[in-house]
């Protein structure tokens, strides 16, 4: 846990000291709903029901960024091989590169969640049940995007690769989290939201487990 927690750290200090990352990706987030709001007119009806298809589409996007972003620090300073030859299981590297990306995906999907309220007219009154199926669905789809960011960082056009791989594979977290957000916001009761839930959970532990499982296998190879 102390390495894990040392890595995450590390990379998130980088990450903030860099400041032109985080700036990159708020601009890319306000700039896609933004765009989208334009896109789709108006009609405030029509703005709120599109809302979570938006969100979550730039939050994939967000994600798969950040993986990339990631693992490209360690092979551009060549400092992953050192991180893997260091004694002890290596899921301990896995565990360290998705904490970074939920401590930076989490505020910013927060913040982007604030701009569908503005842009999408989507209501905040149970902000705690939205924030949820946010830290849910991120936790999905950001255990996937570590793995295959992790599998493809020694390849070139991993940027181009990575999304071809991953988006097929997280179609169900993707999903489900766009259902619990609009059941959410239309304000249906929360035990008719909770089966979308309890589906992303089972996501999280079955993407978590089996990526950390297979992480050292196809590092090593």
């Amino acid at each position: 846990m102390r390495r894990v927690w040392l890595l995450a750290l590390r990379d998130l200090r980088l990450e903030v000291r860099d400041r032109l990352g985080v700036l990159s990706a708020l601009a890319f987030l306000f700039v896609n709903l933004f765009v989208m709001a334009l896109a789709l007119g108006p009609e405030e009806g029509t703005l709120r029901r599109a809302a979570p298809g938006v969100l979550w589409v730039a939050l994939a996007f967000l994600s798969t960024l950040l993986a990339t972003r990631a693992f490209g620090r360690e092979t551009e300073e060549g400092t992953l091989d050192d991180l893997l030859l260091v004694p002890g299981s290596k899921e301990w590297v896995y565990f360290g590169k998705l904490l970074f990306q939920l401590l930076v995906l989490l505020p910013l999907a927060l913040l982007a969640l604030f701009g569908a309220a503005g842009f999408f007219h989507v209501p905040l009154e149970r902000g705690g049940a939205l924030f949820l199926t946010l830290a849910l669905g991120s936790l999905g789809y950001a255990s996937v995007a570590t793995f295959y960011a992790g599998l493809l960082s020694r390849l070139r056009g991993r940027e181009v690769l990575l999304p071809l791989l991953l988006f097929s594979l997280v179609v169900p977290v993707v999903l489900a989290s766009v259902r619990a957000t609009a059941g959410v916001a239309e304000g249906l009761p929360l035990g008719e939201v909770a089966p979308w839930w309890r589906l992303l959970l089972v996501f999280d532990l079955v993407y978590v487990t089996a990526s950390a499982l297979l992480f050292p296998l196809v590092m090593e190879g």
